[in-house]
C-alpha cells in the first residue's frame, strides 16, 4: 500500500467534505533546503494544517512541527481508500483551525482559530 493510494483517498475527502488538500507541498526548512511531502490537510491538526506521512515511513516525522505544522502518520490500510465516517473521525480528532465561516458542514467538532493571525 502505498502514499499514492492514501492520496488519492484524501482527494476524494476532499471532494465528499468540502475540505482543502495540497498535494504536493513543499517545505522550506530554515537552512532553505527543500523537502517534499505527499499531502497537506488543510485547517486541521493546527493553523497550517496537517502534513501525511505512513505508519511505513515515518522518516521525517518531526520537522513539519517544528515549522507549525502538525503531522499524522497514518495507518495505509485505513486510508487507502475513502471511508467517510472514518475520514470525519479523523479530522475531528485533529480539530478544526482554519476560518471559522470556512468550517466545512460535515465538521461538527471544537473550533480552534487565533484572530491575530
Amino acid at each position: 500500500m502505498s502514499i499514492k493510494r492514501i492520496v488519492r483517498s484524501w482527494e476524494a475527502a476532499a471532494l465528499d467534505l468540502g475540505i482543502k488538500i495540497q498535494s504536493p507541498i513543499i517545505l522550506k526548512k530554515d537552512d532553505n533546503k527543500e523537502i517534499k511531502f505527499d499531502l497537506l490537510i488543510e485547517d486541521f491538526g493546527s493553523q497550517l494544517g496537517t502534513i501525511i506521512l505512513t505508519v511505513n515511513d515515518m522518516t521525517d516525522f518531526n520537522i513539519p512541527e517544528k515549522y507549525g505544522y502538525y503531522c499524522s502518520a497514518l495507518n495505509p490500510y485505513s486510508y487507502d481508500k475513502y471511508d467517510r465516517e472514518i475520514f470525519i473521525d479523523t479530522l475531528t480528532d485533529w480539530g478544526f483551525y482554519g476560518n471559522p465561516k470556512e468550517k466545512p458542514e460535515c465538521y461538527q467538532g471544537e473550533i480552534y482559530h487565533d484572530d491575530k493571525k
